[in-house]
């Protein structure tokens, strides 16, 4: 609940936005916390970009602040359906919230964790 009585929406706490910097890439930022309620915009966006069959799909969450175990289990799902038409790419700093966590679960080389979105759309 809200301080005004109002409800807790999952697209109040995380936001995708899509980018496409040119050639076959596309880059989902993320942005918020994701958790129990706020996984199924992750999910969601990540279906559909991986509908659209980049070459390439960068999922930058330099923005989020918090990764639960359910966002991981999303993350390896967009991997495992990405296959080898599209190539999967994870920005997280190696010094955040975010970077750590994946680093402690042994998801860094599994996802292929970047440090910045530059790196990710190089390789």
């Amino acid at each position: 609940m809200t301080a005004d009585g109002g409800r807790v929406r999952p697209q109040d706490l995380l936001s995708v936005t899509v980018h496409r910097p040119g050639g076959e890439a596309e880059v989902l930022e993320v942005t918020g916390e994701v958790d129990l309620l706020s996984v199924q915009v992750l999910d969601d966006a990540l279906a559909e970009a991986l509908a659209r069959g980049p070459a390439l799909l960068v999922i930058d969450l330099t923005g989020v602040s918090f990764l639960a175990s359910v966002g991981m289990t999303v993350l390896l799902k967009a991997h495992r359906q990405a296959g080898d038409a599209t190539r999967l790419r994870v920005v997280a700093p190696a010094r955040g919230t975010v970077g750590r966590a994946l680093e402690l679960t042994g998801l860094t080389d599994a996802l292929g964790v970047t440090g910045t979105r530059a790196d990710a759309l190089a390789d």
